[in-house]
């Protein structure tokens, strides 16, 4: 361990200019991510005693949390600053499309920006990046330096509950979908601003919402829902992926596409990509109602997951971070997940914090 710790605090070194002892519970540490429910007193306390002790390397945000611009920078400051001096920065994520999927919204004092749909309509590829521009000053001023967009989805299907239905795809063109998601991304990159895009390997297609429930794409999804994917990452524009909860036999007949290595090899082998992946929120109704919080976790780290997202959304367990890191800690002990595979993700990870603040 010792030896393992040293040549992955050199890499790490040298990627970000700091180095923690990168044992077995620091690098899991900075693989979870976690939403606040309990915005009392008590579960702020508990969520930044997690930070400080290292549990958790990220949270994510929602409607709930934000009350005012004022207030968000502060919540998310005081947040950051929990991690302590000489550690890796937190991860302050939030979902900030445009149209339906906005957290920070006008009634709350934030400007209101188009959908995904409306913006490829409507806008150039130019006005489209300032547009962008200022939705990614905005976060920056709100003190969230991850944005989970935007959706390199294809919209094959229009009445898909949850992409098409919402306006959350560019387009059915793949190159379109490419044009106007790399504008999204180069104008939060600019600001430091972290994108991901989603949801991997397409979720456009889909007639369930997988928030609810298993969603199966066997006899509705094809491959041209890879090729927004490919083109982006070809140009040097994925700054990270997060996964889609969709499952698809003809790939993997067991799991779906967070917890399958047969699809995450498609995007780590086949296409060559080699940065952080966060998987979709693991409360999610396809995976809570169908696996235990064991497999979903072992599982997604063994596909290739990076960091797990918690989204404490849908009910609240504030004691995720220690259940996920003690079951990381058994499957390692256990050989179900390498030591590498924990050491590659937690690399990627500091490499994707180094210029974040």
């Amino acid at each position: 361990m010792m030896i393992k710790a040293f040549f992955v605090c050199v890499s790490v070194f040298f990627l970000s200019g700091f180095c923690l002892a990168a044992d077995l519970s620091v690098m899991t540490g900075q693989m979870i991510m976690v939403g606040v429910k309990d915005t009392s007193e008590e579960g702020i306390a508990l969520v930044k005693d997690q930070i400080a002790k290292g549990k958790v390397g990220g949270v994510v945000l929602y409607k709930y949390n934000i009350e005012n611009p004022r207030q968000i920078r502060e919540f998310n400051n005081n947040l950051k600053a929990a991690a302590g001096k000489g550690s890796p920065v937190l991860f302050t994520a939030v979902d900030q499309e445009g149209g339906k999927v906005q957290r920070l919204v006008a009634e709350k004092g934030f400007r209101s920006y188009k959908s995904h749909r409306d913006t490829a309509g409507k806008l150039t590829p130019e006005q489209a990046f300032r547009q962008y521009s200022e939705m990614a000053a905005d976060l920056s001023a709100a003190g969230f330096n991850v944005n989970f967009a935007p959706s390199a989805d294809l919209n094959v299907n229009q009445d898909s509950p949850v992409i098409g239905r919402l306006g959350r795809s560019f387009s059915a063109d793949a190159e379109t979908v490419a044009a106007y998601a790399g504008e999204f991304v180069k104008a939060h990159s600019r600001a430091g601003i972290v994108t991901s895009l989603k949801h991997f390997p397409g979720h456009g297609s889909a007639l369930n919402d997988s928030h609810l429930g298993f969603t199966d794409v066997t006899g509705t999804w094809t491959e041209k829902e890879l090729e927004p994917f490919r083109l982006l990452i070809e140009k040097g524009l994925a700054v990270s992926v997060m996964t889609a909860h969709v499952f698809n036999s003809g790939i993997d007949p067991v799991y779906p596409a967070t917890m399958s290595k047969k699809h995450l090899d498609i995007l780590r082998r086949d296409m060559g990509y080699d940065g952080v992946i966060f998987t979709d929120d693991l409360q999610m109704g396809a995976v809570r109602d169908n696996f235990s919080l064991e497999e979903a976790v072992v599982r997604a780290v063994q596909a290739g997951a990076d960091v797990l997202v918690y989204s404490n959304f849908f009910f609240n367990d504030p004691e995720f971070p220690e259940k996920a890191a003690e079951i990381i800690k058994n499957a390692v002990e256990t050989g179900q997940i390498s030591m590498e595979m924990i050491e590659r993700s937690y690399v990627r990870i500091m490499k994707l914090k180094q210029n974040l603040r």
